[in-house]
């Protein structure tokens, strides 16, 4: 029964050996994690595997551009799309993390974050494809901070390098805070990129 669902759903196949690299990545490292433990955690044959992903490197670059992009999307760019402007997003970005993280009780750090510090300098694919995911969250930012300057929400700033800023803030932010497992370090950084992007918008009415 197992065996006949696995292979007349490949799609689902592939997904869930995706969403089990994607956990195992994130929580413990794209170094420290092997194939065959990927198997036993997504509950496929060892042909299953081959089929979808012959190498740990394949299924890396997969689960970056399914999982990882996905996330910053969804995290990131998808609030600042829905937000009357970048100060009202990145705040409520920075709250349900905050939240999330606090009820979940432990930091595992930002997905993106993580693969970019074990594999960019080993991998040059790797590091191309984590870096267009990279650049669409600088875009994101940089065309919210442009947007809100054209409507005279705010004025006297560079949208790209406040949306850098923004980026390596929480970037930071949250590897201190998983090396520390406190999300103190979230909170002190959502409070200082406030107070510093008010400085921009205060006078705007």
């Amino acid at each position: 029964m197992t065996e006949n669902r696995r292979t007349n759903d490949p799609q689902g196949v592939r997904r869930r050996i995706i969403d089990a690299a994607y956990d195992a990545f994130v929580s413990q490292g794209y170094i420290a994690t092997g194939m065959l433990e990927l198997r036993a955690r997504a509950s496929v044959s060892g042909g299953a595997m081959a089929h979808h992903f012959p190498s740990k490197r394949e299924l890396g670059l997969a689960v970056i551009r399914d999982r990882v992009a996905e996330a910053v999307r969804q995290t990131w760019i998808n609030p600042l799309h829905a937000c009357a402007d970048a100060p009202t997003a990145i705040d409520l970005i920075f709250g349900n993390i905050i939240d999330e993280l606090t009820l979940k009780g432990s930091v595992s750090g930002c997905p993106l974050n993580n693969m970019a510090m074990e594999v960019s300098q080993h991998d040059p694919e790797m590091r191309d494809v984590l870096s267009e995911v990279f650049y669409a969250w600088h875009d994101a930012l940089s065309e919210k901070f442009q947007a809100d300057v054209a409507s005279k929400r705010a004025s006297d700033l560079n949208p790209s390098s406040l949306a850098t800023l923004a980026i390596a803030a929480y970037s930071g932010a949250m590897a201190i805070a998983k090396a520390c497992q406190d999300v103190g370090p979230l909170v002190d950084c959502r409070s200082e990129l406030a107070a510093t992007l008010a400085t921009k918008y205060h006078s705007v009415t």
